[in-house]
């Protein structure tokens, strides 16, 4: 069985996180991608709303679709959410599987910064999305190569999806123009529960 690990803030989610998410599970063949919103990411300085409201976005989010499943497996851990520990619990559940973990360029780059990733090669491959910019793909290439010395797999996922950061989608949200970048029923969820107004 192939695994793949999706973590992010996913405040909120929307058509590019699961683009992405799709591309990437057709590309490595996964039969299983958890989707995992963080409770408290160590990176940022909090989210904009509850991660139980996050959670329930990206179960509208992923919909019917077999192969994406979010997961509430960060929430129900106390303090910062730590990539390593999340990886060490999927191995955990999942002793046989192979496992990959997924992450934008930004993140790739800054990997070996993190804590403990010593102990995420461990247990996980790698996979990045890449945009196609010629620069990103050099520096993507040499920290691949990099990793790749030192006996680990590093798989690059062609990214040609809706290009949108959540900053700019809290924004849209503020003044009401963000259905398009939303999946089917997002936008009303939102709306029900009045998030984000006051938050780009």
């Amino acid at each position: 069985m192939k695994i793949g690990i999706f973590g992010g803030s996913f405040d909120p989610p929307h058509i590019g996180h699961i683009q992405s998410a799709q591309q990437a599970a057709k590309a490595l063949g996964l039969d299983r991608l958890l989707m995992i919103p963080a409770a408290a990411p160590p990176h940022k300085s909090g989210c904009y709303v509850s991660a139980e409201h996050r959670l329930s976005m990206l179960r509208i989010a992923c919909g019917d679709d077999p192969v994406l499943q979010p997961s509430d497996m960060e929430l129900r851990r106390s303090g910062p959410s730590y990539t390593y520990e999340t990886v060490e619990a999927v191995r955990q559940a999942h002793p046989d599987a192979e496992i990959f973990l997924l992450m934008g360029s930004d993140m790739f780059l800054s990997f070996l910064s993190w804590k403990n990733p010593e102990r995420i090669l461990a247990q996980a491959n790698l996979a990045v999305f890449c945009r196609g910019d010629k620069g990103e793909k050099e520096k993507i290439a040499q920290q691949k190569a990099l990793l790749e010395q030192q006996g680990h797999l590093v798989c690059v996922v062609e990214n040609h999806v809706v290009q949108i950061s959540s900053t700019q989608m809290r924004r849209l949200l503020a003044f009401h123009c963000a259905d398009e970048f939303l999946p089917t029923g997002e936008g009303d969820y939102i709306r029900e529960h009045d998030l984000y107004d006051a938050n780009a």
